[in-house]
């Protein structure tokens, strides 16, 4: 999937709580703190538009309006959050919720099911929107809190959807127009209502009548508008207590400068990070050579050159934490390990010899490159260390390409590349999600372009066995777990992509004034500034003041 895709993905979050570790106590006198600094990812400036069907809505957005379901990157199920429990029926082509009680709008209306189907609706009666067109064609409000949502075909592997979609207020959006309203003042069922708004600084206040439970601790949010460098920088000075990116070295730059304070937290999600083969085009079309390829790396030395702190995977590229559920065993527990002798027997099976590194075959050159995505710079550091161990290990000369967002986005939906970095599995937590992107229903002709398989990876028993998961019944997990085992073996062996790192969301702290983060070894939500969600708000539920 590509990068906005999967960070959209990670907007799903979960309800349990288990309070971390990562906290500190400061006898300092003085005024109880009542207030959270934070960022939402990098920002220049907030423009006062909170409409969550612009092109580009204000990113804190994602505070005010919640889902039915909280589908969390540290849980391989959806749990409750709007809807309290929800049935499928008939064949898997009606999805019925029922709705918690008790629940407000940010105004004092209470939130029905009458809110849930115009929220829901918004998508197919709004073409002019450009939202993605739900599986569902019917919605429908029997009482106050129940909603059944109707399907034409089998739809077990929707759910998982209803934790990205959004409810709104159908007494507040009904009469407006949905592309130009601005939302200057945003109705919700979240816990926060706006306070203040500037260009460099939105103030949030949290709701005493939330309906999900009390925040007792945190009156006041200030989000800060900052370019990551900045909000290092402010992380450092002590004047921002929490961010989400990425942080090369911080270790020793960031921890390092004030161990009991500095906190840099990596969340493994489900899926990984690393090399997409083209199967369709070019050497790599060759298993044999795929496999070498994989074989020969040592992801645990690529890691350390990433410098990002982000585990390593199983070799179906899957975080055995969170899959532990569906994983075979012949995967689960596993960890690509590097195998020269068994990487060149793989290479010899091919037919393929390297001659003053260049990749032969038959009397031909193959020349073998990869494109790395150049705004992630551990991805840059990624695609150095596979170019150097494929040089060592079977003597190729790999070209390295670090392209611009422009140039990378351009040639990864149409297949134009032989190797190239990529978010591959992944899913949030849905067997079915993580392995659809590799089947029939994304494959699209080279030059075409493709949603996701964008190696273009083709294998008619693997596209069989992904249709057969789709309208298995999750209920029966004997069964689904049967299929998605023997799936995900055949990914493993076909090798049409090289997991290197855990996919992760990145966590930074500065504990001086907030105590009661969770930790990555016992957490069961992911403290995120952005996408804001339940995680987000489970967050904010149990910091504590350090005085």
């Amino acid at each position: 999937m590509n990068r906005r895709k999967w960070l959209a993905g990670i907007a799903a979050l979960s309800v349990v709580m288990l309070s971390g570790a990562c906290s500190t106590e400061s006898k300092a006198p003085g005024k109880t703190v009542d207030t959270l600094k934070l960022t939402v990812g990098p920002i220049q400036s907030f423009q006062r538009n909170w409409n969550p069907f612009a092109a580009v809505p204000d990113p804190t957005v994602y505070f005010f309006y919640e889902p039915l379901l909280n589908m969390s990157s540290r849980q391989s199920a959806p749990a409750p959050w709007l809807a309290k429990s929800w049935k499928f029926s008939d064949g898997g082509k009606t999805l019925t919720f029922k709705l918690q009680s008790g629940v407000k709008w940010s105004d004092g209306k209470p939130f029905t099911a009458d809110d849930v189907k115009y929220s829901l609706e918004i998508p197919l009666k709004n073409p002019q929107l450009n939202l993605s067109v739900p599986k569902y064609s019917a919605v429908e409000a029997p009482d106050a809190t129940t909603v059944v949502v109707r399907y034409p075909e089998v739809a077990y592997t929707d759910l998982t959807g209803f934790s990205g979609r959004k409810m709104y207020p159908r007494h507040i959006w009904s009469d407006k127009n949905l592309k130009t309203y601005t939302n200057p003042q945003p109705v919700g069922t979240g816990p926060v209502e706006v306070g203040t708004f500037s260009p460099q600084q939105i103030q949030l206040r949290t709701r005493a009548d939330y309906w999900n439970g009390a925040i007792p601790h945190v009156k006041k949010i200030d989000i800060v508008a900052a370019q990551e460098e900045s909000a290092r920088r402010l992380l450092l000075k002590k004047q921002l207590d929490w961010a989400t990116m990425s942080w090369q070295g911080a270790k020793k730059d960031f921890v390092g400068v004030d161990p009991e304070h500095n906190h840099y937290m990596v969340y493994p999600l489900l899926g990984s990070e690393g090399v997409m083969f083209n199967t369709k085009k070019g050497p790599t079309t060759d298993v044999h050579l795929r496999r070498a390829l994989t074989l020969a790396i040592d992801t645990k030395k690529v890691l350390a050159v990433m410098g990002t702190d982000q585990p390593q995977v199983n070799p179906a590229g899957l975080s055995d934490p969170i899959a532990r559920d569906w994983l075979p065993a012949s995967i689960a527990g596993k960890i690509t390990q590097q195998d020269a002798a068994a990487a060149k027997s793989e290479l010899a099976a091919g037919g393929w010899t390297v001659k003053n590194g260049k990749l032969t075959k038959a009397g031909k050159t193959h020349p073998l490159s990869l494109d790395v995505y150049q705004p992630y710079t551990n991805w840059v550091s990624m695609g150095a260390a596979l170019r150097d161990q494929w040089k060592a290990v079977l003597g190729i000369d790999v070209t390295v390409n670090n392209l611009p967002d422009a140039t990378f986005n351009q040639r990864e939906p149409v297949g134009d590349f032989t190797m190239m970095t990529e978010f591959l599995t992944g899913g949030n937590g849905d067997p079915y999600k993580t392995l659809s992107p590799f089947s029939s229903s994304d494959y699209k002709p080279l030059g075409d372009n493709a949603a996701a398989n964008f190696g273009r990876f083709d294998n008619a028993t693997y596209n069989k066995l992904v249709k057969q998961i789709a309208v298995t019944d999750p209920v029966d997990t004997q069964k689904r777990n049967k299929l998605v085992g023997q799936a995900l073996e055949i990914l493993v062996d076909e090798a049409p992509f090289l997991p290197v790192a855990a996919s992760a969301s990145f966590t930074d702290v500065n504990s001086t004034h907030w105590s009661g983060w969770p930790t990555p070894d016992n957490a069961k939500y992911t403290p995120v500034t952005y996408p804001a969600g339940p995680d987000t708000t489970l967050t904010l539920q149990h910091l504590v003041p350090t005085r």
